[in-house]
């Protein structure tokens, strides 16, 4: 591998929502011209295509500019948006670079979606994604998983099919942002292991013809374990060549330049800056650091992991694992094949 699979870049911190569980942006933003010269530092990582996010990325002015430069280098580009922040204006500027767009659908109802992602509209944002959709931009959904929304999976996949979508990737709430109000959020509402497991069996159980992934590195051994198919097409978040967490493919940009594994990881993972050094750089150090090697390895690993005789088609969640426990080679408390695993061995 000479690069990461794919690039994630949240590219302002501004946003016109406040979704309860959002793992929050750096405090720093790149100026238009940090912005441009670290578009070109990921042009010559080559990754097969780059995620462009925030906070909400249509609030950033050059991002037409900066997704026409990604394109104009034969590189896919994904835009994820909330789908409240859209103008004519911007609609047009969208289009104008033709990126696949995702529009983060957090709930299948106003009331429970509007609780969730404050300040937000669904039927606000059904309006643009239909618009998108008939530019042919609209790519899909994503949506944040907790107890609160679980049993909406399938109501989720519904709506995408009548927006006209082809995708719907599913993102079980994650350990995110300032402790003092994350923890408590992410305690009450964060799937338990059993409950990831039978959300799994709701979504698979549905008949669609979306490409729906499920967002969490031991999916391929549930898939195994239950006897369903994992689909195998890019929907922007989704590595398909690769089996498991993916954070040693890819590559997450922060608004002020840090550049971590992916967009859960903590600053502790930070193994670099993008606007002060070349991103191939960071990369490097990144593939060639301690941390990346020992997580990846179950022979390094702890717990139920070092167990598991699906290691190498999961590895866990490293984000996770590094916030919760302290140690990215500490075993996954959220896996629901960790009590397959002790009987395996």
């Amino acid at each position: 591998m000479t690069g990461p699979t794919y690039v994630d870049w949240a590219i302002t911190r501004s946003c016109n929502l406040r979704c309860r569980h959002c793992v929050g942006m750096e405090s720093g933003e790149l100026t238009h011209d940090e912005a441009v010269n670290v578009a070109r530092d990921v042009i010559a990582l080559a990754p097969k295509w780059v995620i462009l996010e925030g906070g909400e990325p249509l609030l950033r002015p050059d991002l037409p500019e900066i997704g026409t430069m990604f394109r104009q280098a034969g590189i896919d580009v994904f835009v994820i948006t909330n789908g409240n922040a859209f103008t004519e204006k911007r609609l047009r500027e969208l289009a104008s670079f033709r990126p696949r767009v995702l529009f983060s659908i957090d709930a299948a109802d106003a009331e429970t979606y509007e609780y969730i992602k404050p300040g937000g509209s669904l039927v606000t944002a059904e309006h643009w994604a239909a618009r998108c959709a008939w530019l042919g931009i609209f790519h899909g959904t994503t949506a944040v998983l907790t107890r609160l929304t679980r049993h909406q999976a399938r109501d989720i996949i519904r709506l995408t099919e009548r927006l006209g979508g082809r995708t719907t990737v599913f993102l079980p709430l994650k350990p995110f942002g300032d402790g003092r109000v994350a923890n408590p959020y992410y305690v009450q509402h964060a799937l338990s292991p059993q409950e990831q497991e039978e959300t799994v069996n709701d979504v698979f159980g549905a008949r669609t013809d979306l490409d729906v992934f499920y967002d969490e590195p031991f999916i391929w051994n549930l898939a195994a374990a239950h006897g369903f198919l994992v689909g195998d097409s890019a929907s922007g978040i989704t590595v398909p060549e690769i089996r498991g967490c993916a954070a040693a493919h890819s590559l997450y940009i922060q608004t002020d330049g840090s550049v971590r594994p992916c967009m859960f990881c903590p600053a502790s993972l930070t193994f670099g800056n993008a606007a002060r050094e070349s991103l191939s750089a960071v990369w490097t150090r990144m593939r060639a650091s301690r941390v990346m090697s020992d997580w990846a390895e179950r022979k390094s690993r702890q717990g139920a992991c070092a167990e598991c005789p699906g290691f190498d088609s999961c590895r866990g969640c490293l984000a996770r694992t590094t916030i919760l426990l302290g140690s990215p080679t500490a075993s996954d408390p959220c896996c629901p094949m960790t009590p397959r695993a002790s009987v395996a061995s």
